[in-house]
């Protein structure tokens, strides 16, 4: 009895354990789609195209290709944030294309001399450039002189915002709706943006070359009135030499905000991060995601136009080797420490003599991470015409037809011989 009683308890501890078991497998599983299932989820499969992981404090960032507008890496790029003085990127492109003259002397109006928090104040009545306002604006992120710039070019301040929305829409920054010319936003809760329409707006802006050149000037000196005022630029990563620009911003909404560009090993790129935790935090986020670019991405030449991509045989009754070349070059901005790059050439079935000079014989697909992302046709570079004949002899062919024209050339000499003296033998008995 004791024997039995014992074995019934070890099948119920083993039920005990079973069930245990399968629990914590369910946590596991369970855990594992929970955690994955957070809002740090870095890369939107549909518009970018490298997904690493990367640990920044920003509420939202995005990494763009500045010559194609790819998106390389985003978190949270599409959603609506508060962009702070960054918004002054804009402002300043549409004074610039709105102002024929930028050396004309304007006067600060008793509004643009306002209570905004600036660097340094304005009184009414003073006298100052508007290349000067401009660079105030842009290098110290001076608010009220992006206020005088508005009132210089539309009268007011409510005229010009309307320019700058026109303006956005334009550049397609179309998720974004400004309700003044600073980004101060106590009293604009409607003045929203995100990553990837700042990062449309500041390629745009780094196009044109005045704008250009402010945003990448540390140090400045401009007067107002007669007196001198130094200018220090609030974007301290452009004391890497590689970061050219462009802009920060603040506000205890935004959190801090910043967008740079930045030229290194011939990528060029626009990087956002909008409301990090802090100024220091701000620029480590802004480091790690252009040490993450520059660190695994490389443009690469993927199909090089002046070397054939295979040779081909052409059918019917004459033969030829055919070269195929590709009809472009294409190079592509991947991935090196992990995207996997494949070619397929696919060849049209019906290739027939004569061949003329850029025919297309068919295509390359070039296939990145197991999706297709370009076709090339492939085409001849000559003309070949039907005048010849093409056979291609195996070497084990070429041996054997060797040692049958050995063979025959024996027989007949042997052949020859037999003759020769069998003739001479029927002589002498003659």
């Amino acid at each position: 009895m004791m024997v039995s009683g014992s074995s019934v308890s070890i099948q119920k501890i083993s039920k005990i354990y079973c069930i245990l078991a399968y629990l914590l497998t369910f946590l596991i599983i369970f855990s594992c789609f929970f955690f994955t299932g957070s809002d740090e989820i870095y890369c939107d499969p549909d518009t970018a195209v490298y997904n690493d992981r990367i640990d920044i404090s920003a509420k939202a960032a995005v990494v763009v290709n500045y010559e194609t507008g790819d998106i390389l890496w985003e978190k949270n790029s599409s959603a609506l944030m508060y962009p702070a003085s960054i918004t002054k990127i804009l402002s300043s492109i549409v004074a610039i294309e709105n102002i024929d003259d930028m050396e004309e002397i304007t006067k600060i109006s008793k509004n643009a001399s306002g209570k905004n928090h600036s660097v340094f104040r304005f009184k009414s009545g003073d006298s100052i450039t508007l290349l000067d306002l401009l660079k105030a604006s842009l290098i110290s992120s001076h608010n009220n002189a992006i206020v005088a710039l508005a009132e210089y070019v539309s009268g007011n301040t409510e005229e010009f915002v309307e320019l700058m929305n026109k303006k956005a829409e334009e550049i397609g920054a179309v998720n974004s709706f400004f309700q003044n010319t600073n980004g101060l936003d106590d009293e604009f809760p409607y003045h929203k943006t995100t990553a990837a329409d700042i990062a449309k707006i500041a390629s745009y802006c780094m196009k044109n070359e005045l704008f250009r050149e402010i945003v990448n000037t540390r140090e400045d000196i401009i007067k107002k009135n007669k007196e001198e005022i130094e200018l220090i630029n609030t974007n301290t990563l452009l004391n890497h030499d590689y970061i050219k620009g462009v802009k920060t911003g603040y506000t205890i909404n935004a959190g801090f905000c910043l967008v740079l560009y930045s030229e290194k090993e011939k990528l060029k790129l626009i990087t956002v991060t909008m409301d990090s935790a802090s100024l220091e935090e701000r620029d480590k986020d802004a480091l790690k995601l252009l040490n993450w670019a520059y660190n695994n991405l490389e443009y690469v030449k993927i199909v090089d136009l002046k070397q054939p991509a295979l040779t081909v045989n052409t059918g019917g009754p004459t033969i030829a080797g055919v070269n195929l070349y590709p009809d472009r070059d294409y190079i592509k901005l991947i991935n090196i420490n992990s995207d996997v790059v494949d070619i397929e050439n696919k060849v049209k079935n019906d290739i027939v003599l004569p061949v003329k000079e850029n025919d297309v014989m068919g295509t390359i697909e070039v296939i990145v991470n197991d999706k297709k992302i370009e076709e090339i046709d492939l085409i001849a570079r000559e003309d070949i015409s039907d005048a010849f004949i093409y056979e291609e002899l195996s070497t084990k062919k070429e041996v054997e037809t060797i040692y049958i024209l050995l063979f025959l050339l024996v027989f007949y000499f042997l052949t020859f011989t037999i003759i020769i003296v069998r003739n001479l033998l029927l002589k002498r008995h003659v």
